[in-house]
């Protein structure tokens, strides 16, 4: 059985090493720029490495960890043949992702249901998200980053306090997150949050009390003009029209690269390789998001399972505010795509978020290895 289980992983991992491969390969031999060539080499290698010794010694989740990969591959490819060098500094960045996606998964070890733990991360949280209004001459990129923070200590409140503690660094990250104008981030935390409370709190005034709670907030941001008022502006019909003139199967050549944001990497994917594969590609969130729920549901412990639900649903929200904002539906700033995005903080907090699930599933394995031992000493 674990024969069959592994050599199933090594396929998908090795037939998407195969595809990253291809797809800097073949503009590599056509062009014959050596960055390309260097490329192909570079992220091939670096994944299949990845998968093989990284995930061994701190026992990585297979399956998240090479989805992964795989979708940072897709923002250096997506880029790679318009502009190479900036290809070479997305591959820095998900190397960097990589790197944190470790240490999240190590991370999870050492976190334990505490005020210590509560009140460092929920303090650090909550700086980082200020950090906008302090420096309003700065843009701090931590948002992502603030948040996590806030969901580790909302899930260590929750394990040890209940609803109404847990709620409280919550909402002053949602307030804000209001303030700064990052209405996606808000309204991602908020529904984690709300969810979260319903399903593990158990109480139904809590979950009411959290919804009133929550509303009166946006609510007064709208009020105050922090909430923009909903109306589609040009910018949303501008990205519409780019994404739908990418065509089904994208335009070979420098007419897609002329035609697409640069510095989008959806755009650039769209315009290259079409919609269809587009499409195809984004699908592959879909099993990540299942396999994060399944780790919670798999979790003992409450602080692990509530902490993996909370990172999944982070992580699952972001998915279609990101596609409904890039095709005009949501009139808001258009936000990345989680794992296709050039931002390094965005990718490391992103890439955190991945890690605390790995290091979840880990502990998960462990435990179910432990219940197998006793089982046997039983007999």
């Amino acid at each position: 059985m674990n024969r069959q289980k592994s050599s199933s992983r090594f396929r998908f991992v090795g037939a998407a090493a195969l595809l990253v491969l291809l797809a800097l390969l073949v503009p590599a031999l056509r062009d014959g720029d050596q960055r390309l060539y260097f490329l192909a080499a570079g992220v091939t290698a670096a994944m299949l490495l990845c998968m093989i010794i990284p995930a061994r010694l701190f026992s990585l989740d297979r399956m998240i960890l090479s989805l992964a990969l795989y979708m940072g591959a897709v923002g250096i490819f997506s880029i790679a043949p318009a502009d190479p060098d900036a290809a070479l500094m997305q591959w820095l960045r998900c190397s960097v992702g990589a790197v944190t996606l470790i240490i999240g998964a190590m991370l999870i070890r050492v976190l334990t249901v505490s005020m210590l733990t509560s009140g460092i991360t929920s303090f650090l949280g909550l700086l980082l998200l200020a950090g906008g209004l302090l420096t309003r001459d700065v843009t701090l990129p931590f948002t992502e980053a603030g948040v996590i923070l806030l969901m580790i200590a909302f899930s260590s409140l929750l394990s040890a306090h209940g609803g109404i503690a847990a709620m409280i660094p919550g909402l002053a990250g949602t307030a804000l997150l209001l303030l700064q104008g990052q209405t996606v981030e808000a309204i991602v935390l908020a529904l984690a949050i709300f969810l979260l409370l319903w399903s593990s709190d158990g109480r139904i005034i809590v979950a009411l009390a959290a919804l009133v709670v929550f509303v009166a907030v946006f609510f007064a941001a709208r009020q105050l003009g922090y909430l923009p008022p909903f109306s589609p502006g040009e910018t949303h019909t501008a990205s519409l029209s780019t994404l739908v003139s990418a065509g089904l199967f994208g335009t070979e050549g420098t007419a897609a690269d002329a035609s697409l944001p640069a510095s989008s990497l959806l755009y650039g994917l769209a315009g290259r390789y079409g919609l269809v594969f587009t499409g195809l590609t984004l699908l592959l969130y879909l099993p990540l998001v299942l396999r994060g729920a399944s780790v919670a549901g798999s979790a003992r412990s409450r602080f692990h399972a509530v902490l993996a639900m909370g990172c999944t649903l982070l992580f699952a929200f972001r998915i279609p505010a990101g596609l409904l904002s890039a095709f005009g539906v949501l009139p808001l700033p258009i936000s990345p795509l989680p794992l296709l995005t050039d931002s390094l903080p965005d990718l490391c907090a992103q890439m955190l978020t991945l890690g605390l699930l790995c290091g979840i599933s880990s502990v998960n394995e462990a435990d179910l290895a432990e219940d197998a031992h006793l089982a046997m000493l039983a007999k």
